[in-house]
């Protein structure tokens, strides 16, 4: 059990929950170790080390970001991963399992089902959820540390707000053998779903070894805006304002002087083109009982 106690969710509620499954893991005759992290180095390196041990399974207590770099290790050595979500966004859960919910996180993980989900490399860089730049890594820097807004008006502010700070810049971009010239403000390489509660992509399948790309050809703002806006209203209708295309590889240039986000956590590329690869089903996870092994 991996506490991640920088990951912002409540760390309180994380260590309670990690004693409530040691105590069903022991009753069940199994070995269990519960163990925290106050930094995100320490976090990183608990966490390597319990893979060397070659666990039955590694469960993390935390965001999208402790998730992320827990599934690049057990995919490393073919471990189970299992999640309780305890993060600021929790978009990686929410993308497989529905809305936030601890408790049931206990319950799928104490079912011992289990399944096989894609995972990425951006540049060498692993990812199990999203790549975004433009107008997303915008709102999240206009939203600060602050939780996300309430009300529809707040999102339809703020998103053009952040519509304003993003930069379109002319973009060469290749899906599978398609070329598309493009100056976007919206563009994300998504392998799950949602991103801030939004299902940004909303067709995306976890192990159909397949990635999607969500972009704006044009870089309108007034299209960025109204794109987070309708997705928050759950009525976005995808079209040439924004598209969104499935593929196996993706390659742009120019990758550098962007904001970019890797499940949520800023990242930088050093070189101009950016190549997105898709590892099919290199993940294994617990998963609902209700759903195939």
């Amino acid at each position: 059990m991996a506490v991640n106690e920088a990951a912002g969710g409540g760390i309180e509620m994380a260590q309670k929950l990690a004693k409530k499954v040691e105590r069903r893991f022991r009753r069940g005759d199994c070995e269990c170790v519960v163990e925290s992290a106050a930094n995100w180095k320490d976090y990183t390196r608990m966490v390597t080390e319990a893979v060397r041990k070659r666990p039955y399974a590694v469960v993390v207590f935390g965001g999208d970001g402790s998730v992320r770099m827990a599934a690049s290790q057990t995919a490393r050595i073919k471990g189970l991963l299992g999640i309780v979500p305890c993060g600021r966004f929790n978009n990686i859960y929410t993308s497989l399992y529905g809305e936030p919910d601890p408790e049931a996180a206990l319950e799928i993980i104490n079912g011992g089902q289990q399944t096989q989900i894609d995972a990425a490399l951006a540049n060498g860089q692993f990812f199990v959820g999203s790549l975004v730049t433009g107008v997303i890594p915008a709102f999240l820097e206009r939203l600060g540390s602050g939780s996300l807004p309430r009300l529809s008006m707040s999102w339809t502010k703020l998103a053009a707000r952040a519509a304003e700070d993003a930069i379109a810049r002319p973009t060469t971009m290749k899906i599978d053998s398609f070329t598309y010239e493009v100056e976007p403000l919206v563009l994300g390489v998504h392998l799950l779903s949602t991103i801030m509660t939004l299902k940004v992509a909303p067709v995306a399948d976890p192990i159909d070894g397949r990635l999607i790309v969500v972009f704006d050809p044009k870089g309108d703002r007034d299209t960025a805006a109204r794109f987070i806006r309708d997705l928050r209203k759950r009525k976005y209708q995808f079209d040439d304002g924004v598209q969104l295309i499935r593929g196996r590889r993706f390659t742009m240039t120019p990758a550098t002087g962007r904001a970019w986000l890797l499940d949520g956590d800023p990242v930088e590329f050093t070189r101009e083109e950016l190549t997105v690869e898709v590892l099919p089903q290199v993940v294994r996870i617990f998963t609902h009982a209700s759903d195939k092994a």
